[in-house]
């Protein structure tokens, strides 16, 4: 927080009187100052008073929205006006707390914010800290005889209600349109299931569990869980979290790979609503100590959505994160993996392979997973056998053995893939190679009549058969083994309903390394922001890929142990292109911004 905006207790203001005309005068004040400070000239005060007949609203409002003047200057207005400590409110975080003494509708219609409660006061922001009705009001609500009454802008009030009232708002508009969310999902699995579960722990104790189970059955409650679902599948979102702090509940979803809340209900409903998803999971909802997982289904819009249901014990009580698996039955194609045609033409040849590896590498969440079931729906048919290994099965499709690993059972990815082998498959999927012994069967595997694909966590293609190297695999036998590499990383699409072109600057140009014959045939756009992208100016993602194809070239360097700068100028030579040069190809097309290469990509060079 600025020096200017600290609250101080030592400096507790009285509560300024009120003067008449106070509207009148604070609307000339605050032009003649401005005019007095050389920022403004008369004409400039006269044409926003203009618009402030036709329009109404503020002075100093319309001031910056004509970019006549700054925010700043019109907070330095108000306090010399007023003789009150103006608060930027960009500078506050709010305690979820304070929302408790004061309604959102009467912050709204004495457009007041409370800021802080320390020493038996509350220090608040009013536009109009003049408004004594206002403030007897406030006292009365919230019981306090001490009011330190502050100012702010008008547009830093906006955003303030923007930013931090509307989900408050939300959260009572979901308990008042409970049959809105209930018709909009058709079903929830497990809906009217609440079978008794007596296996408790030392812990918990049954009278406990009958409370949770009667709160979660109630009707808020219910629709509240089912607004989270359907949020998540309206916004795409890969996952929701549930996480309870010390005085709030906070929820979000992750969008596009980045988290944004979507309600803050009261910390009192956080057992209530962790039990009702736990119920709707299957789970046991009596242990509370302990990390559980289970999964559940919602019908919307006539399809299946797949849910997999993760909690465990925090300090202030439990986090539950539900992943969107999303549709069993409709696989992405091949063709909408947005690979490079050459490539895609490359890949499609090698899955025919009868035998060898295929290896996908980036981190968690780049995509991985969806870019191996689009190839093994490609081939899969009836006179081949494909059997894959996962921790967890995210999804099942027709005609693919689908096996979870499952430790306690014993099946590890090593004892798993041997009993696989067994099994008479043609292709193996195995969900990643993660230690030297599951890296040893995989490539055996591979060199006995068997496709192999998996997964490994690495920056690029080169950086994998390092990888394996590492991990004692002999270089002939990767050499021998390895068909291709593809690296992947996802970033955030222009949305395409906000799109507008702009033009790369300087630093955009260096930092990407941008030709000048490239920026000539540029076309690049960011979005500015609407209802559709949730204001990001992003929607959906995109993939990038590194694609190396083990030509005879690179299988020769790769058995000699050549150096990976070596190996990956071999590649260029080749046609392939580094995840950076796929990256700069799509801020060029317009398709996502040099920000989104920078967060994503910058990071490997």
């Amino acid at each position: 927080m600025a020096e200017k905006n600290k609250l101080s207790s030592s400096e507790l203001a009285p509560e300024p009187p009120l003067s008449k005309n106070m509207t009148h005068q604070k609307r000339m004040q605050i032009g003649e100052f401005l005019v007095q400070a050389g920022i403004l000239g008369e004409s400039d005060v006269e044409k926003a008073l203009s618009v402030q007949k036709v329009t109404g609203g503020r002075l100093g409002s319309i001031l910056v929205s004509l970019e006549l003047c700054t925010e700043e200057a019109i907070r330095k207005a108000l306090h010399d006006q007023l003789a009150v400590e103006v608060i930027d409110l960009s500078l506050i975080k709010p305690e979820p707390a304070l929302f408790d003494l004061l309604s959102t509708d009467l912050m709204l219609k004495y457009q007041v914010i409370p800021l802080k409660k320390e020493n038996g006061s509350l220090w608040i922001a009013m536009l109009d800290p003049y408004n004594l009705l206002a403030l007897d009001d406030i006292r009365f609500k919230t019981d306090l005889l001490r009011l330190v009454v502050t100012t702010c802008t008008e547009a830093d009030f906006k955003r303030f209600v923007g930013e931090h009232l509307v989900t408050g708002r939300a959260f009572e508009e979901v308990l008042r349109s409970g049959e809105f969310y209930n018709q909009a999902i058709k079903s929830l699995h497990a809906e009217e299931d609440f079978r008794d579960r007596l296996d408790f722990d030392e812990y918990e104790t049954p009278m406990l569990a009958h409370k949770l189970k009667i709160a979660s059955a109630e009707s808020p409650i219910i629709t509240l869980c089912n607004f989270f679902l359907l949020e998540a599948i309206r916004w795409q979102a890969s996952d929701i979290h549930i996480e309870p702090y010390e005085t709030s509940l906070r929820v979000r979803l992750r969008v596009d790979g980045h988290l944004r809340t979507i309600l803050s209900p009261p910390k009192k409903l956080a057992a209530a609503i962790v039990a009702r998803i736990k119920l709707m999971g299957e789970m046991d909802i009596t242990r509370r100590r302990l990390p559980q997982d289970g999964q559940l289904s919602v019908a919307y819009e006539g399809e299946v959505q797949h849910f997999r249901v993760s909690t465990i014990p925090t300090f202030y009580g439990e986090k539950c994160v539900i992943r969107r698996l999303g549709n069993n039955t409709q696989p992405t194609g091949l063709d909408q993996l947005q690979l490079a045609p050459e490539d895609l033409d490359v890949f499609k040849k090698k899955l025919k392979e009868p035998q060898g590896l295929i290896l996908l590498t980036g981190p968690a969440g780049s995509g991985k997973t969806t870019f191996v079931h689009a190839g093994l729906n490609y081939i899969s048919s009836e006179d081949i056998n494909i059997a894959t290994l996962e921790d967890p099965v995210e999804a099942t499709f027709f005609g693919i053995n689908h096996v979870p690993v499952n430790k306690q059972g014993g099946i590890t990815f090593a004892s798993g893939l041997r009993s696989l082998l067994r099994q008479d498959p043609d292709v193996i999927y195995v969900g990643e190679i993660h230690d030297p012994e599951v890296a040893g069967i995989a490539m055996q595997a591979s060199q006995t009549g068997h496709l192999v694909l998996s997964t490994l966590h690495t920056n690029s293609c080169v950086e994998s058969i390092e990888r394996l190297m590492d991990m004692g695999i002999p270089s002939y036998l990767i050499a021998s083994s390895l068909l291709v590499i593809i690296a992947q990383r996802l970033v955030r699409r222009v949305c395409g309903n906000c799109a507008e072109p702009y033009s790369l600057s300087d630093d955009e140009v260096s930092m990407l390394g941008i030709s000048s014959s490239q920026l000539q045939e540029a076309t690049p756009r960011q979005g500015r922001g609407c209802k559709r992208c949730m204001g990001s100016g992003y929607r959906g993602r995109i993939a990038v890929y590194e694609f190396l194809s083990i030509t005879r070239e690179v299988r020769e360097l790769i058995r000699k142990q050549a150096g990976s700068e070596t190996i990956l100028s071999a590649a260029r030579d080749c046609g392939t292109r580094t995840l950076m040069e796929a990256g700069v190809e799509k801020v060029l097309r317009g398709e996502t911004t040099p920000l989104e290469i920078r967060r994503v990509l910058m990071t490997e060079h």
